[in-house]
């Protein structure tokens, strides 16, 4: 079971295209904690879930630093064999956070858009600077390290023209598993910047198709198989600040989608009505072949955060066919 544990809404940052326009500075307690942790223990001694896995997520992270420690520190000291990964924008390391991250996480993806001039064209502070540079402080010492470490890129239909650019650089920084994210909350993307991202997968494919130690997210045979019904609940689940539980990321903070708390556990009503959402049929859906390979079709709430509707919408589903047409293309090279 995957558990991701909001330890702040709040963050330093103040990235263009962050789906989180309005931030809620809101900082998990040492109470809270502690319940998560007794509630996720439980849990898997009654499921008999001997295969834990902790994201510990945000907002950013490090901004609620004595939380996060508390937390690995008490799932260390479990006597289970755990698995921990956190999300960072990496820009408020320093040596003592370094050592600690370093010396009890199993995974650390960071935040990093590949070429600097790229990377600072969206992720920036409050005050409107770039980060590339105090992020570019400790990534090799983190990449010396014996965590997994994944570069998270964004990318927007003003970068795409950049991403194999910027999958190289990384590449060559030491990173091999780079994960590049297409924003879908971009509302520029159209039939010619969806042709420059197909072009680029074309071109990364090529270059990469037959290295052996480098895992492009994009590339990668899962995202062209059959998607299974989406199961809140039952394999993964979010908890916010205050131990209420979400189904995933892009509902954590909506009431709409609270399947229950820490303290009383999982609401079966509420669950099921939240499964319901996800047996939705579309018309414009009925047709396609591909629909069963399709994210957008398999899970309806991330298009319910980003668009509004349940309902795929163009930007996802012009991506879903690309990385069809790629995936043809690339096993004609191997």
């Amino acid at each position: 079971m995957q558990y991701a544990i909001w330890v702040t809404n709040a963050c330093n940052l103040r990235c263009r295209y962050c789906y989180e326009k309005e931030k809620r500075n809101v900082f998990m307690d040492r109470r809270t904690a502690e319940q998560i942790f007794l509630y996720i223990k439980k849990r898997s001694e009654v499921l008999y879930d001997n295969d834990i896995q902790i994201d510990i997520h945000g907002g950013e992270p490090l901004l609620n630093y004595d939380i996060l420690q508390y937390l690995v520190q008490t799932f260390r000291a479990w006597k289970k064999d755990v698995y921990i990964n956190m999300t960072t924008n990496a820009t408020l390391f320093d040596e003592k956070k370094l050592k600690f991250v370093v010396e009890n996480l199993d995974e650390i993806s960071i935040s990093l858009d590949g070429l600097p001039m790229v990377h600072d064209k969206n992720r920036i502070t409050i005050d409107g600077r770039g980060t590339f540079k105090v992020v570019s402080e400790y990534i090799d010492e983190l990449l010396k390290s014996t965590v997994k470490i994944i570069a998270r890129m964004t990318v927007t239909h003003e970068t795409v023209s950049d991403l194999y650019n910027g999958v190289v650089y990384l590449y060559n920084k030491g990173f091999n598993v780079i994960s590049p994210i297409i924003d879908q909350g971009d509302e520029h993307w159209n039939e010619e910047t969806m042709e420059k991202l197909k072009r680029q997968l074309i071109k990364l494919s090529d270059e990469f198709c037959n290295k052996q130690n480098i895992q492009i997210g994009l590339l990668e045979k899962i995202k062209y198989q059959k998607k299974s019904k989406c199961l809140p609940g039952d394999i993964t689940m979010h908890i916010d600040t205050d131990g209420v539980i979400y189904p995933c990321a892009y509902t954590v903070g909506d009431s709409k989608f609270q399947m229950g708390n820490v303290t009383i556990g999982i609401d079966n009503n509420r669950l099921q009505k939240i499964r319901d959402i996800n047996q939705y049929e579309f018309e414009s859906c009925v047709l396609c072949n591909w629909k069963e390979f399709c994210c957008g079709y398999r899970c309806k709430l991330i298009n319910y955060k980003i668009y509004g509707t349940f309902e795929p919408q163009y930007t996802e589903c012009k991506l879903e066919h690309i990385l069809l047409e790629v995936n043809k293309y690339r096993k004609r090279l191997m």
